[in-house]
């Protein structure tokens, strides 16, 4: 009777270590995949994030949701194609997300470009008077003194003031100031170097009509640039229309397609259309 007491009690004892060692297996491998599940869902938040809308009605949908965030790109277009626009657009939807934003210009006296942007809406002088609007008046010179520097004001500005979205506009006047082309391409490398240090999303513009263009003719900044948009404006019967374009940008899935634009309260992306402008 005390063997089998015995047996039972030990056949008890190792029926519980079975079960024991079962919840702990259990638990070991609970442990093991709730990282796995945090590090996706961290990843496509990262996604989410990585992006920057422009703001531009039916724009961002062209690019998979906007810029890549660290990016440099570049909008190219005549006078009159909106470029500008553009520009100012995606600042503004950076303020609209609480973000502090920096304008660089080498064409534009501060009164004029202010009174001009009141016709959309903007009212740059409050937005400068909160803080998160940061314009800056700067000849080509004092650029070209900034990378000498490697950085000077302007870095000192974007670092303190947590700058993260940038518009230089237009880049065309600096690149006027290099006439041999390897000193050109030199000095667009090492502007390009330092904007990427500043951690922020920047978009340059580029005075130069893309139907008169030529594959060869493409500069240095076109050559280096991330992303490159295309605004056109054609003559087309008694009036000029307005197209958009994206003609490249790295490592995103855009569209192909030209659209019509159109200004109202700022730039919009209306209906592709089957303009053939020879960019093959």
């Amino acid at each position: 009777m005390k063997k089998k007491n015995k047996e039972k009690k030990r056949k008890n004892i190792a029926k519980k270590m079975v079960q024991r060692l079962a919840k702990k297996k259990k638990k070991t491998q609970l442990i093991k995949t709730k990282p796995v599940k945090l590090k996706k869902a961290l990843t496509e938040k990262q996604k989410r994030i990585s992006r920057v809308p422009t703001g531009i009605p039916g724009f961002d949908k062209l690019i998979s949701g906007g810029f890549d965030y660290g990016s440099i790109n570049l909008v190219v277009g005549g006078s009159g194609s909106g470029k500008t626009i553009f520009a100012m657009q995606f600042l503004i939807e950076g303020i609209k997300r609480g973000e502090t934003v920096l304008y660089i210009t080498f064409e534009e006296s501060k009164q004029e470009f202010y009174e001009n942007m009141l016709k959309f809406g903007w009212d740059l002088e409050k937005l400068e008077n909160s803080g998160k609007f940061i314009f800056l008046e700067y000849s080509p010179e004092k650029v070209k003194m900034m990378l000498d520097e490697g950085g000077g004001a302007v870095e000192s500005t974007v670092i303190k003031q947590k700058v993260k979205r940038m518009v230089i506009d237009s880049i065309s006047s600096f690149s006027l100031l290099f006439e041999a082309e390897q000193e050109k391409r030199h000095s667009i490398l090492a502007l390009f170097d330092i904007i990427r240090k500043w951690d922020n999303t920047a978009l340059l513009t580029l005075e130069k009509d893309p139907v008169e263009s030529k594959k060869e003719d493409e500069t240095a900044v076109e050559n280096h640039a991330d992303s490159i948009i295309l605004l056109y404006f054609i003559k087309a019967g008694e009036e000029r229309k307005r197209f958009i374009e994206v003609l490249k940008m790295r490592g995103t899935k855009h569209s192909t397609e030209t659209y019509k634009l159109e200004i109202k309260k700022g730039l919009a992306v209306g209906k592709k259309t089957k303009l053939n402008l020879g960019h093959d």
